[in-house]
């Protein structure tokens, strides 16, 4: 697992040693980036089931302001950690060690607003809906934001909800990466790749 762009490109990132954290593959990676680079200047980022931190380290790596890495996993929280130190990392980020739905709450009631969220639950989670509209639901995302989602292939995600609406589906392999929108607000036409 490696930083594939920007400032810190190429750094080595460490990964999970057990089994039950999934880090995004570089080449869903790259997919990503390379819809969501031209936002990054300056963004902040919020990345939910952050895991090992990758999402948000390459955020930061992209020229990304801030990011709120989120995760309840204690010892991917240390990971999240150590992968900052590994590199460099001291300032422009927020690690919250909780649930995501407590977790996005709290950043709801403090009326934080993210350019770019990315969630990353596991694939064997449930309440896909209920996270994606509790992000739009608390302003998290507004109009102009950039909210993703990685899932396996069989997850059924909403194609829209009460103030949202996906805009657009990525594939590779297993793995799927669903963008949303406010709806109404510009962004892509709905599509898949």
């Amino acid at each position: 697992m490696r930083v594939i762009a920007g400032r810190l490109r190429g750094r080595r990132l460490r990964g999970p040693r057990k089994t039950e954290l999934r880090p995004t593959g570089d080449r869903l990676k790259e997919s990503l980036f390379s819809i969501l680079d031209p936002d990054l200047r300056g963004a902040s980022v919020l990345d939910v089931f952050a895991g090992t931190g990758a999402i948000g380290i390459e955020a930061v790596s992209r020229g990304a302001s801030e990011v709120v890495f989120i995760d309840s996993n204690e010892g991917a929280c240390r990971l999240v950690r150590r992968n900052l130190d590994l590199c460099g990392i001291t300032s422009g980020y927020t690690l919250v060690h909780d649930d995501a739905f407590k977790a996005l709450r709290r950043l709801g009631r403090e009326g934080r607003r993210f350019d770019v969220v990315f969630l990353d639950p596991p694939y064997d989670w449930g309440p896909y809906a209920e996270l994606i509209a509790l992000v739009f639901r608390l302003g998290i995302a507004g109009e102009g934001s950039r909210v993703c989602m990685e899932h396996h292939r069989k997850v059924v995600v909403p194609a829209a909800g009460i103030g949202h609406r996906l805009v657009r589906t990525v594939r590779q392999g297993d793995k799927r990466l669903s963008f949303f929108a406010v709806a109404g607000g510009p962004a892509d036409s709905p599509c898949e790749a």
